[in-house]
């Protein structure tokens, strides 16, 4: 599995950049109201999830090899879906978040506790699985916060988990033998 993730690196970019743009789209939109974050997020776990599954897909050498991001992208196709058509019940839809980020984060560092230790990228992964996670966490604890703190905490995690990935995906590029 780690030679064709590092053939298929800039699927693990193109999902660390979707994140920081969410998170940056999150941080600097200035009173951003929750029904707004999660349209937002909703566009983004579904470009998420494609990209997970395709990546999945793609990255695979044999059948089943890649089920935890495939499973990731499959939740989080749903749950954007879910999200774009319900955007205007948000205190239930961030619930749904924290759902989407314990899921998620558990796939995550499934994902990079699968990975060889010597491809030294599964650290990355393992941050963007430990981010989500906390993501999950944060809401949960907050379900009753102000929606600043909650947006704000979401904006946070997109930008932590986008540069996790990026660096995944760097780092990835490099096995791969791309840099060189």
């Amino acid at each position: 599995m780690a030679q064709a993730l590092s053939r298929n690196w800039w699927m693990v970019a193109a999902r660390g950049a979707f994140a920081g743009l969410f998170g940056l789209a999150i941080l600097l939109w200035p009173r951003i109201s929750l029904g707004w974050v999660v349209v937002l997020f909703g566009g983004y776990a579904l470009l998420d999830g494609v990209c997970a599954v395709v990546s999945a897909w793609r990255a695979s050498e044999r059948l089943l090899e890649g089920w935890p991001v495939a499973l990731e992208g499959l939740v989080s196709i749903f749950l954007g879906g879910l999200a774009l058509v319900w955007p205007f019940v948000p205190p239930r839809v961030v619930h749904l978040i924290a759902w989407w980020g314990l899921a998620t984060g558990v796939l995550e560092l499934t994902t990079a506790f699968r990975l060889p230790r010597t491809l030294r990228s599964h650290w990355f992964f393992a941050l963007g699985g430990i981010s989500s996670l906390f993501l999950a966490l944060l809401l949960f604890a907050l379900h009753h916060a102000d929606m600043a703190r909650v947006t704000w905490g979401i904006g946070v995690y997109a930008l932590v988990f986008g540069l996790s990935l990026a660096l995944a995906a760097f780092r990835l590029r490099t096995v791969s033998g791309i840099a060189r």
